[in-house]
């Protein structure tokens, strides 16, 4: 696993171990995960890194830790934001996910946008990708907006049969996200 992604605010790395905790905390706050498509519980915040680190090591890329850059909680792990392939989910599990999950402590300040503004940009000049997904609980307002604000669209739903209910299908194009012939228009 390598590589880094400045914004403004945000610094997108790669994991360290001193990560776990930070993310099992975050994992543990019920607010945060209300709307997950699959279960958190004890034993999958302890395998979180690993099954990160196993899917960078297979594919060349995943999510990135996600930390302040400035001001006084710089330093501070807050949530991830990348593209990994949703595997907990069958029906799409071979089509690349743009992901994020945030502290609840950094919500509303826009860094979810911006880092996965920054995620995008990465998946579709650096990797190459034609397309990214987000699979978002059809009941949680906060990632709608982001999605919106990156130019998804609704594509359809899906039955995730873990909770037995719906989640949404966002997409994004290479195309639609202004990027043609390698070059970002946003």
């Amino acid at each position: 696993m390598s590589g880094e992604i400045r914004t403004e605010r945000l610094l997108l790395r790669s994991w360290r171990e001193s990560d776990r905790e930070p993310m099992a905390a975050i994992n543990r706050d019920p607010e945060v995960t209300e709307f997950l498509n699959r279960p958190i519980d004890e034993a999958t915040m302890a395998a979180f890194l690993d099954r990160t680190f196993e899917h960078w090591r297979e594919h060349g890329f995943g999510h990135f830790a996600l930390e302040l850059a400035e001001g006084p909680r710089a330093g501070e792990t807050i949530g991830f934001c990348g593209v990994a392939f949703p595997t907990f989910l069958p029906a799409v599990a071979e089509r690349p996910e743009l992901g994020w999950r945030l502290a609840r402590s950094a919500w509303g300040g826009g860094y979810a946008t911006e880092a996965a503004r920054a995620a995008r940009h990465d998946a579709f000049e650096r990797l190459g990708l034609e397309e990214l997904i987000s699979i978002i609980h059809p009941d949680n307002p906060r990632s709608r907006r982001v999605a919106e604000k990156l130019g998804m669209a609704i594509e359809g739903r899906v039955h995730n049969d873990v909770f037995g209910r719906d989640v949404d299908i966002w997409r994004l194009g290479r195309r639609s996200a202004g990027v043609d012939a390698g070059h970002a228009l946003a």
